[in-house]
């Protein structure tokens, strides 16, 4: 039996395939040099089994950002059994056809890999059949030979197609078998057997940019005290119209564990001047650490230096809102002994004032409806005018 391909061949078509990813690799955005992470496996697919689940790990958004995700699949195909019976009463010549299709599918493929042959065998000289099947010079019987050398590669540089990489879990892909042979015996009937299997070499790589403490388009991140409670955030970008961002705040109070107190889009303009307040929640006075991180629509992070500052909590307040998390609607229960003019405004995560009034409570007054707003995260400020104490509560909307 003859092999398909001839070595020299096999190894053009794979230094092309190389070239060709290389070619097409992207570069990293600020200029650093290109990196990768690749992983190398070869698994067998024995004879009967026809399909083939292959994993390989996620690429996790806090390492870095990728460019471009490499697959080159190495298949190698065997027909480990191929018999042919001739039950004539007479000599014959037999000869047989196989047909195979591997086939390669998972994320970042619109269409499969395939790989197919369609190949003739023969001829093979049978003798009359003797009355014992599947042996003696009527039977005809081959393998195991290697009848398919292929390597088949995929390149991905969709920073859209490119997102589905990103996590801690793991991408999947799926390898196919369909193999099947017919028997020719002129003149004569015959069966036919044929057993197949595979042993595929599996190269993925991600292209990698390393992970930047800075933002390329982040400048002056500066933190501002406006009173013991409450600290504005500000800083200057010279952004990049080319690319899909937006800035989260960050805030932390042991300087580990970081949470988002805010977001703002990318500005339309160069040196855009971005600000956004934070005040105090009751009972987190201290140190609070800030940051910001740019956030790239392919899932890819980079965060800024981080700052920080001493900050009291505000005066403990004897209010509650109810219900929150809220659907929209916004109530403030008091203290049964809470009395007098108070001043309620309401921020956005952006530092905007959304709702601003001035009430009248009455000793004993239970509860104030104070108004509607759309899904997100608030800040809630009481203030007692006779003295200027106030109290802050977070605020979500689902």
């Amino acid at each position: 039996m003859k092999c398909l391909y001839t070595s020299s061949l096999y190894l053009f078509l794979f230094l092309f395939a190389m070239l060709a990813l290389k070619i097409g690799s992207a570069q990293c955005p600020d200029g650093q040099p290109e990196g990768g992470t690749a992983y190398d496996t070869t698994i067998f697919i024995p004879a009967g089994i026809v399909s083939k689940d292959v994993k390989f790990p996620q690429f996790d958004p806090q390492s870095g950002m990728i460019t471009c995700v490499k697959l080159c699949v190495t298949i190698k195909g065997i027909v480990d059994t191929v018999a042919l019976q001739n039950f004539s009463s007479s000599s014959q010549v037999g000869s047989y056809t196989y047909d195979r299709t591997d086939q390669i599918m998972g994320p970042g493929m619109s269409t499969p890999l395939t790989s197919s042959a369609n190949l003739t065998f023969g001829p093979f000289p049978l003798t009359a059949y003797d009355g014992l099947p599947w042996v003696g010079p009527d039977f005809y019987s081959g393998g195991p030979d290697t009848v398919l050398t292929r390597v088949l590669c995929h390149n991905i540089s969709d920073s859209t197609t490119i997102v589905q990489f990103y996590g801690t879990d793991s991408v999947s892909y799926d390898y196919d078998v369909n193999a099947s042979a017919i028997g020719i015996v002129p003149g004569g009937s015959s069966a036919t057997l044929v057993l197949s299997s595979a042993l595929v070499n599996f190269r993925f790589e991600y292209c990698t940019c390393p992970s930047a403490v800075l933002p390329l388009n982040i400048n002056a991140f500066n933190i501002l005290k406006l009173a013991p409670g409450k600290v504005e955030l500000n800083w200057t970008g010279y952004d990049d119209f080319q690319a899909d961002y937006h800035y989260e705040v960050e805030m932390s109070q042991n300087g580990k564990n970081f949470s988002t107190i805010g977001q703002l889009p990318k500005g339309n303009q160069i040196n855009a001047t971005y600000r956004l307040n934070y005040m105090v929640p009751n009972g987190e006075s201290g140190t609070h650490y800030f940051r910001i991180k740019q956030v790239y629509s392919n899932g890819y992070v980079r965060y800024s230096n981080i700052r920080q500052m001493d900050l009291e909590s505000s005066v403990a307040t004897k209010f509650s809102i109810y219900p929150n998390p809220s659907s929209g609607i916004v109530g403030i229960k008091f203290d049964n002994k809470m009395h007098g003019h108070f001043k309620i405004q309401i921020y956005n995560t952006q530092g905007q004032v959304t709702v601003k009034k001035d009430v009248v409570i009455s000793l004993g007054s239970p509860y104030l409806l104070v108004g509607a707003l759309v899904p997100g995260v608030y800040w809630l400020r009481v203030t007692d005018e006779k003295n200027l104490d106030f109290g802050v509560t977070q605020l979500l909307i689902k």
